[in-house]
């Protein structure tokens, strides 16, 4: 019932088509739809590759062909060949730029490949022919947001947010956007509306608690944190920020307990060891015990082999260099 339903709605696009490219006169254009539907007949089958063949061969024919391009794409896509897919959606969109699905492809493709500045132009444009469409506003909020252009982002977030539609998937989003601004005190607030909404959920908590740190209200943070990690023991993030809030409000056995329970829980977490390293490189300071420096430059080692490239990494490896002078006389050391 369904392969004949196909098979009709396939005849009636081919009897379209061809019926508008005789209108216009043109043998090439026809010959081109010709190859479009053989695609199309070749997908259902799933002879993609094939179909790739059929359809370079009718945009070759007819370049302008915007549906050839648009399915090239897709089937592109389907392969994992995204970055041809994205070049057939580019190409499609230039031809056809009131084409919201084609926009959308085009948005899609370019976030897969990481092209977050890209995806944003292309989900705006999406917005302009669809303006009352929260994924749409969503799609460039957040795009623009890894892209780092914050104002972009904040102007979809909040036409997103002003539509009512999906707290719970537009907040969190628009609170991210607000710290990546620092306006922290923005961000804290959002936060609480979510909490309002969703009541005490750890994943809205451990966020709130990162902004109370990043305003640098650390007894405030510190609080909220220690409520994640009742509703989750072994959240080693929530343990990793307790660590910096324990260091910065002077108590550094605190912060070495937390990041140490952050490790316990996740070996690979590179910023608790360097965080950690910190920890005992205060505590060295305090006590003259060179065994913590020691410590400290161990840690940092580990974080730096978890993740090279790491923000900050030439102050570490400079850190671990002027620290990690006294070692060979330590070595064989029993801590």
């Amino acid at each position: 019932m369904s392969e004949g339903r196909n098979t009709a709605i396939a005849v009636w696009w081919k009897s379209l088509l061809v019926g508008l490219c005789l209108a216009a006169g043109c043998s090439d254009q026809r010959s081109a739809v010709d190859l479009y539907m053989d695609a199309v007949a070749l997908r259902e089958l799933g002879q993609d590759q094939f179909a790739i063949e059929k359809l370079n061969a009718a945009v070759a024919a007819d370049p302008d062909f915007t549906m050839a391009y648009s399915e090239l794409g897709k089937v592109h896509r389907a392969l994992g060949n995204h970055e041809r897919a994205l070049a057939a959606f580019r190409q499609a969109a230039k031809l056809d730029p009131w084409s919201l699905e084609t926009h959308l492809e085009l948005a899609r493709t370019s976030e897969k490949l990481g092209q977050y500045a890209q995806a944003g132009a292309a989900y705006a444009r999406a917005a302009e022919l669809d303006p009352d469409n929260p994924e749409v506003l969503m799609g460039a909020a957040e795009c623009y947001l890894k892209a780092g252009q914050l104002v972009r982002a904040q102007t979809y977030g909040e036409r997103a947010e002003q539509m009512g539609e999906k707290p719970q998937e537009v907040l969190p989003l628009l609170a991210r956007i607000y710290q990546g601004q620092a306006d922290y005190g923005r961000a804290i607030q959002t936060y609480g509306r979510l909490l309002s909404l969703a009541g005490n959920d750890p994943n809205v908590l451990l966020p709130l608690g990162v902004a109370y740190m990043e305003a640098e209200q650390y007894d405030r943070a510190r609080e909220v944190l220690v409520s994640v990690t009742q509703m989750r023991p072994t959240d080693s993030a929530a343990f990793r920020h307790l660590g910096y809030c324990s260091a910065k409000l002077g108590d550094t056995d605190r912060a070495i307990q937390m990041y140490q329970r952050a490790i316990d829980f996740d070996d690979r977490d590179w910023e608790a060891h360097r965080g950690l390293g910190v920890a005992y490189m205060l505590k060295a300071g305090q006590t003259g015990d060179v065994r913590w420096k020691v410590a400290a430059v161990r840690h940092w080692r580990q974080s730096l082999a978890i993740e090279p490239d790491q923000p900050k990494r030439q102050t570490l490896e400079k850190l671990i260099r002027e620290h990690s002078r006294p070692q060979d006389s330590l070595r064989g050391s029993s801590y």
